[in-house]
């Protein structure tokens, strides 16, 4: 079996409706599970987890610029809710997944570093009961 190999270079991603696909010079989805200690269970004496509840969130690292500020920033402020989509490659394959869900901005903190691109972290955790779902494009 051969795997297709890419460049992120052409992922769609939309904030509050706004397409913001330039803007990021990196994006994803890491979910977590927490481990729940369960040994007091455990007949053998050993050592024992289980999975536990997910932690659901979008990170990305953005350039800054004006327009990024303009719309990030009092979306942190206010700590609103607002909707956020991915679609890998979506803007070249509007067929490919998108990966979508209601959100707050955890994490947005501008700096900058003499010579280098301007950017900063960003981390949207979900913000609803529904999480960050995944489905075919429409």
């Amino acid at each position: 079996m051969s795997f297709a190999k890419s460049i992120a270079l052409h992922d769609k991603i939309t904030i509050d409706h706004e397409d913001m696909s330039n803007a990021f010079r990196s994006f994803g989805q890491p979910n977590s599970k927490t481990q729940e200690d369960v040994s007091g269970f455990s007949v053998t004496g050993r050592n024992e987890t289980l999975p536990g509840a997910i932690t659901q969130s979008f990170e990305g690292e953005a350039f800054y610029t004006p327009e990024t500020y303009s719309l990030l920033k009092p979306l942190f402020d206010n700590s609103t809710i607002f909707e956020i989509t991915w679609q890998p490659d979506g803007l070249v394959d509007a067929s490919r997944e998108v990966y979508y869900g209601n959100v707050t901005m955890y994490e947005f903190g501008p700096s900058v570093t003499r010579g280098s691109v301007e950017v900063f972290p960003c981390t949207f955790m979900a913000a609803d009961e529904n999480g960050i779902q995944s489905g075919a494009a429409t």
